[in-house]
């Protein structure tokens, strides 16, 4: 119910200045909250995403989705009343809020048509017993990365690190991969032979808490690559392993989606 709360209220953020309308579905009316009616249609649509999230339709769950919807129709009009939407910069977030959750759908659709099985993530460990075992992946490495589009854009990123700007604030702000942009551009642990050349050759030769001081150009765009730390590597057992080794697959996975669709998509600038 977490999950699903928090993609609703990207939503509802989205569509806040539309709210009272939203809030007139049909059915029988449930309840008022300062002249605004809350509806049995309106309480049906939300508990109809909840069990097809896997929850199960009973009167507690009524129950709590009602008083869920009571509660933000009170916030959105005292929000309207007070000017919040307005105020500072909070209409820029409304609409970065709104643009998060399609993303987020666009991904989940995009893995129903892929979907990550318990013999991929087998797969992946098997594959990485297997590299565990050349000479170059003695060692993992925990990494975080920026990329830009030009090499001109990685190179004024790299002026300011070494001037002593944040890397985690610069990739959240620059960076091209949101995935792990919005994590302050962490990419978390890898050996060497599962970083796309040549990544895969320059990370062996960095010390933990350095960047390269060259961008570095792979078919996704220019990288600037810092290492967060070193050990030696043990292979886990494949119980101890496969959290990590899915959740590794479905950033890859993710970066494959992106990947395929802006070859399909045409970029312009007026003027060039």
């Amino acid at each position: 119910m977490k999950h699903i709360n928090k993609i609703l209220i990207l939503i509802l953020l989205g569509l806040a200045s539309h709210f009272a309308t939203a809030q007139t579905g049909g059915g029988t009316v449930l309840v008022v909250v300062n002249g605004a009616k809350i509806t049995s249609g309106q309480l049906n649509e939300w508990v109809n995403v909840a069990v097809s999230e896997g929850a199960k339709d009973t009167p507690e769950l009524r129950q709590s989705v009602l008083n869920d919807l009571i509660l933000r129709e009170a916030v959105s009009q005292d929000a309207k009343k007070t000017g919040l939407l307005t105020t500072g910069n909070n209409a820029f977030k409304i609409k970065l809020a709104e643009q998060n959750a399609v993303l987020e759908l666009w991904f989940a659709q995009y893995f129903k048509a892929h979907p990550l099985s318990e013999a991929d993530v087998k797969a992946e460990y098997e594959k990485q017993v297997s590299l565990s075992k050349e000479p170059q992946n003695t060692k993992e490495y925990k990494l975080s990365q920026i990329v830009t589009n030009t090499e001109a854009e990685a190179n004024q990123i790299i002026t300011q690190l070494n001037k002593g700007a944040s890397f985690a604030v610069l990739a959240q702000e620059k960076s091209l991969d949101k995935t792990s942009g919005a994590r302050g551009g962490i990419m978390g642990w890898a050996l060497p032979s599962q970083l796309v050349p040549p990544i895969n050759s320059v990370v062996p030769n960095m010390a933990k808490g350095q960047f390269t001081v060259k961008p570095i150009q792979t078919n996704n765009g220019w990288h600037i690559v810092m290492v967060d730390d070193v050990k030696p590597f043990v292979l886990p057992s494949f119980d101890e392993a496969k959290a990590g080794i899915a959740q590794a697959l479905v950033q890859q996975r993710r970066q494959e989606a992106v990947s395929a669709l802006m070859k399909t998509i045409k970029i312009s600038q007026p003027g060039k």
